[in-house]
């Protein structure tokens, strides 16, 4: 797995998990997505735009 797979797992469980936590409050929730998805879209971005070479092997 690379970085590029870390990331998106690591992103996607907080985005599960962080809605079912008690002390943050419903726009501090909203503020939350919205920052980790841009983060996110900025990185996909990166990484489709920016690398030459992206690991796209599959095993066989």
């Amino acid at each position: 797995m690379t970085t590029f797979h870390w990331i998106h797992i690591i992103a996607g469980v907080w985005l599960a998990f962080v809605n079912f936590m008690p002390f943050l409050t419903t726009n501090m929730l909203m503020f939350n997505n919205v920052t980790i998805g841009i983060i996110i879209a900025i990185y996909n971005a990166y990484m489709l735009f920016a690398q030459s070479k992206i690991n796209t092997k599959s095993k066989s």
